[in-house]
């Protein structure tokens, strides 16, 4: 059998900006949650706020040197 794709995404916390976060999350999304086209959207704990907090997907910035 075929082995279903996936994809690494990052998650931010909602208030906050992709350029200024202070925490984020690495997750799989399964091929069934890339074929509905939606952001993804967790509650997840926030360790630097010491408190849970919803997290979107976001593209993280480019890297420079």
């Amino acid at each position: 059998m075929a082995k279903a794709k996936k994809q690494i995404v990052n998650m931010i916390p909602e208030s906050e900006t992709r350029n200024s976060h202070s925490y984020c999350y690495s997750v799989y999304k399964t091929s069934r949650m890339l074929s509905e086209q939606k952001k993804l959207r967790l509650r997840k704990y926030n360790p630097v706020k010491r408190q849970h907090e919803w997290f979107v997907e976001s593209k993280l910035p480019r890297h420079t040197k």
